[in-house]
This record gives structure tokens, sequence and C-alpha cells, in this order.
């Protein structure tokens, strides 16, 4: 990697306002060290990440949001262990024209390095390199190319112009500015501020996932916002119906948008809605249907780019590569006559289907993200089952294999000493309710189902999952299960499609704000009566903490409470885990009811105060004691 070449590489992107992309893809260890050893000699100003970071100026790849608002030359993206697709679709925007973006990939080839692999012979500055040697002779032919040449846009760019005066000229709605990466969004909320608030004496404050994501935002105000953590905004209620602008706004969790705009007058909010995790058109369809209930509310558009030129390719190619501009979805009648039914993997699917099932998962859900398209082609334990209407696919189910664990690996599960990926139905099943038999069978989760909007409210969903358990049957799976932010609507569903709530968690989720819940469909005769037992008991529990109110006792019931007081009492599980089995067994037992009992009785109560007002020295010593008190119950 010669540096005269590089450098005269970087004066040719610079002139033309272009980014060149690099694929370097090492067959052997000692390729992938002679690249590691280079590139940081070689790349002025470098932003690197990492999934394996060695290094103090190396940043973890999961907080690539952390980075989010700010513009780099040069990004660099180290993969040791698979593509993390979500930061690359993410980074790639903040690379300006004249920059370029370095994926280092991982050794061994995937269907979904191949697809990235593949999709670079599209675009010439687009390159791949095995070795240092192909990346010179890349240098070399990319400094021979013809890149015209383009002038810097002037700012504010007409569009963003537009956005400021319309912004100013209306303070009481709410200004919803959305874009692509590199359209101006956090400059022209910046200069909106400094042009609507200039006489304004306090700065107004702004919020976004972090610090260095609002950058830009913050220099282009100058002085006039101050940044905020938004979890800093929730917890000051004193300051509530303050003026609020939001960057960034969908890497931040949907629930954490819902209370900011109930608490605080939010005059502006801007996004980018494609590219990365809790966006899309998901995102869009909830939160700004939601928005628009509550305020009044203008929205703005930037198309062109500024950050790089129209001619710029390394867009194109990622929106190819990821599926990020899915064609908009089909209207028509749905014809069950003509309606097919097709069992696969992503990996079968050809590049119309695949873009077909991407933009349903897109439409559907706000958390679906670029890393579902990786997972659905790499991993073999996920499915897919599709209804199709001749070439159109109405409908998906998205399924993942788990299951059966070995069983020294289940005992270590159900101990709570293992997590596996992969394996949320018998994991939490086998921790959660000890239910080491639930860890021994073969599962079929439903991951994601989406059907066409315009088809939606005609059963389409519950034939789906009807054509599902018929397949999963013929495979030989024990029961179907998934897991999902619970509420009344989704629960309705999932209950008239025969499926029964196994468990409930007590935390919000943070990405939807509601609380999980885990729900099952037996498939076969012997897993009908533990999954009936398991969902009276869920019922009991929920019963207990929404009304105070015990169920009827019964030896199933009773079993079943006794099993997750035993894993306390073997340290396995907290108590608050167990909580509901401890009131039940102590009331099946008629034990008398002392003060402190009578406070772990009241689901209200939470158990670090009744550890204070019971003068424990601290939650372990509280937990302790009742652990020796729960031998009575067991």
């Amino acid at each position: 990697m010669h540096a005269a070449t590089f450098e005269k590489l970087l004066q040719h992107l610079k002139t033309a306002r272009q980014r060149a992309v690099f694929l370097l893809a090492p067959t052997t260890a000692a390729a992938q060290q002679a690249f590691l050893q280079e590139l940081p000699q070689r790349l002025p100003h470098h932003l690197w990440l990492s999934d394996s970071p060695a290094i103090a100026t190396q940043a973890a790849m999961d907080r690539y949001r952390d980075y989010l608002g700010a513009t780099h030359s040069q990004v660099v993206l180290e993969f040791h262990r698979h593509v993390h697709a979500d930061a690359l679709a993410a980074l790639s925007g903040t690379v300006a024209g004249g920059g370029c973006l370095w994926l280092l990939l991982p050794p061994s080839q995937t269907p979904f390095t191949e697809r990235l692999l593949n999709a670079a012979s599209d675009f010439a500055l687009v390159n791949v390199a095995t070795t240092l040697e192909e990346l010179a002779q890349q240098l070399r032919r990319l400094t021979q190319l013809a890149l015209p040449e383009a002038a810097q846009p002037s700012l504010p760019s007409d569009a963003q112009a537009t956005i400021i005066e319309a912004m100013a000229s209306n303070m009481t709605a709410t200004h919803v500015l959305l874009a692509d990466r590199g359209r101006g969004k956090s400059t022209t909320l910046g200069r909106a501020i400094v042009t609507t608030f200039r006489a304004t004496e306090l700065p107004i404050w702004v919020t976004g996932p972090h610090p260095r994501s609002v950058q830009t935002l913050l220099h282009e105000a100058q002085g006039k916002a101050l940044f905020r953590a938004w979890d800093k905004l929730l917890s000051e209620p004193e300051n509530f119906g303050q003026r609020l602008v939001i960057d960034e706004a969908a890497a931040l969790p949907l629930h954490v948008l819902r209370e900011l705009v109930q608490r605080y007058d939010v005059w502006a909010l801007a996004t980018t809605v494609d590219g990365y995790e809790g966006c899309g058109k998901g995102f869009a369809v909830r939160f700004f249907t939601e928005l628009q209930q509550q305020t009044k509310v203008i929205r703005h558009e930037l198309r062109e780019p500024l950050r790089w030129c129209a001619a710029d390719s390394a867009e194109a190619w990622l929106n190819q590569l990821l599926l990020l501009k899915p064609q908009p979805l089909p209207k028509f009648a749905l014809t069950s006559s003509q309606l097919s039914w097709r069992h696969c993997s992503a990996a079968e699917l050809d590049e119309d289907g695949l873009s077909q099932v991407m933009a349903l998962l897109l439409e559907a859900h706000y958390q679906s993200s670029p890393n579902d398209l990786r997972l659905l082609l790499d991993d073999p334990a996920q499915q897919l089952i599709i209804g199709q209407q001749h070439a159109d696919i109405v409908a998906v189910c998205w399924a993942a294999i788990e299951g059966p664990l070995e069983p020294a690996l289940a005992t270590h599960v159900c101990q709570g000493e293992r997590r596996l990926k992969g394996q949320l139905l018998p994991q939490a099943l086998g921790f959660y309710r000890q239910q080491f038999a639930c860890t021994q069978w073969r599962w079929l989760r439903i991951v994601r189902i989406a059907t066409l909007p315009a088809l939606q409210r005609q059963g389409l969903a519950s034939t789906l999952l009807d054509t599902v358990a018929t397949q999963a049957l013929a495979q030989g799976i024990d029961a179907l299960g998934t897991s999902f932010g619970a509420t009344p609507e989704l629960n309705t569903f999932w209950r008239k499609n025969s499926f029964l709530e196994l468990r409930r968690g007590q935390k919000r989720n943070a990405s939807s704000g509601a609380v999980n819940t885990l729900w099952a469909r037996p498939l076969q005769p012997h897993t009908q009566p533990l999954i009936a037992t398991l969902a009276q008991l869920q019922q009991a529990e929920q019963q207990w903490y929404e009304h105070q109110t015990l169920a009827t006792p019964t030896p199933c019931l009773t079993q079943q409470a006794k099993a997750l007081l035993k894993g306390f009492r073997a340290g396995h599980l907290p108590f608050s885990n167990v909580r509901f089995a401890w009131v039940y067994l102590y009331a099946v037992k008629q034990l008398p009811l002392t003060n402190i009992q009578a406070d772990i009785a009241q689901p209200e109560r939470v158990l670090a105060e009744v550890a204070q007002a019971h003068r424990f020295s601290s939650r372990g010593a509280f937990e302790n004691w009742l652990r020796d008190q729960a031998q009575a119950l067991c």
C-alpha cells in the first residue's frame, strides 16, 4: 500500500466528492495480520471499530451508535466473527465525500459475505482485495478512473433554507425532519435553532442516543443548544414541559420517544429511517401516527446528499447489498384459491423474493434491521414460511429451530450458569420455570410474522400460523413458541391462535417499552400436559400481581411452585422470580402470616423496601434469610 498512491487517490476522491469502499477478504491468517498491521499506519484520522478490540484506539463494534451524527474521512470496521450489518449501514453514512470505508472481513465466507463481495462488481469504487498486493493494484487502478469534478455545496442548500424558514415561522408545531444519511439533517436543525431562538437567553435542550451523535447539531447551533441525556430528562419531572429537540430519533427506544413527547414540548425531531436497529418503515408507521394524534406535525424531507456528491456509488452499493430501499408493497385483493405456501431458507430465494420478504418485515416491525438479513442468510436454523399469490409474497413467517440442548449443557442452563444465543425458548423455560424437560424438546420459535398491510385483518396471519404448525408437525417439532412485548391486542391474537402464555417478564424491554412475554402451542401429545400446567402457573401468577388474589390450589400448580422454590433455595433463581410461588405455597401450607410475610404477599411492595423496612443489612442478606425460610415451603 504505497503512501504516495494512496494520497493521490484521496485527492482524486476529494475533487470528485466521492467515496471508495474497500472489502478486505483475507483467505489466510497471515494475510489478515498483514492488513491489520498496514492499515493503522496508512490511514489518517481514522475511526476504527472492531468486534474484538485489541487496543485503546479501537472502539467496540456494538457501540457504533455512539458515532452517529459525526463525519469521518476514514472508517474501518474490523469483523472477526461475522459482519455487523447494522454497524455497516449506520457508519457508512458518516464517511464524507473524499473518504474511504474499509471492511476487514472474517476469513471464513458465509452466504452474506458472498453477497457482500458479489455486489462489489457492479460499482467501480467498491473494491475487493485478499492481500496487500491486490490492494495496491486496486489503489493504482482507482487513481486512473475518470471521476468528474464536483463543486462543494453551498450551505444552507435551497432545501435546507426552505425548511429552516418553515420551522422558524411555526414554533408551536412539532417539526419532523426525515432523510437518509449525509443529507444535512443535523446541520438544518442547528441552523434552525439559531434562526428561531436568536433572542432567547437560555439554550434549547437537545437529546439523542449519545453526546457524540449530536456534535454537528451543537456546532451549528452556535451555543444556542445544550445536550441533555434522555434518561436524565425522563428523571427530572421539574423540567417537564421544556422545549426539546431530538436528533437521531430512530436510534432511541420507541417507548423513550413516546415518553419524551408526552413530557416535553418537542419542537423538532430528526431521524434517518433506513439502516440501523430500531428504524425502518415500522418506526415511521408506529411513531409518527401516534405523534399526529397528539400534536400538529409538519413533516420535512431532505433528498439530495450534501456529505458526498449525487454520483457517489457507495450509497447505491449499500442499498443494493442490504435491501434498504425496497419497492413499494403491492395493493390488491386476496384470492385464497390462488394462494400458495413455500417453506425455505432465505438463501434459496432469488433477489426479487428476498427483497419482498425484507420489505414486508421492514413494514411490519420497528425492530427490523440489516442484521436480520445477515442472520436469515447465514444461520441454517432460520426458516421462512411464505404465502404467495402468483409472484407476489403476501405473508411471511420467520421462524427458528431451537433445542434440544445437550443434557449436561441443559443442566447448566437451568442452574443459571450458561446463557446461550439462539436458544430463547428452551433457555427461558429451563431457567425461569426450572423445567429441564422443556430444554429437551425441539422447538420452532416464531421470530416474526408479517402480512401485506392491504390484506391485514382478513385472517391471513392466522392461516399463516396454521400452515406453520402443519409443516412443523411434519418436521417432528414438539411445540411452537414465540416471545414479544406484551400488549392487549397481541395477547388476544396469539390466544386466538391456540397459543398459551407461559411466562411474563418483570421489566420493560429496552426497545419496545413493553414487558416481554413467552407463549407456546403444543404440537406433540407429550408436550401438552406440561405446557397446560405452565400456562396455569402463569395465569395464577398474573392474577395475583393484578388483583392480589390467589388461585385455587391444584396438585400441578403446587408441584410447579415447589420446583421454583427449590431453584431459589439452590441459589439458581433470584427471589423476584419466585415471589408468587412463595406466597402461593405459604397460603397452601396455612403458615402464620408474620409482618414480613404480609409485606412479601403484597405484589406492589418493592423487595428492596421490604428488606430495608425489616432492617436487613442488604438485599443479599435478605435473600439469604429467605432461602433459609424456604425449606419449610418445599
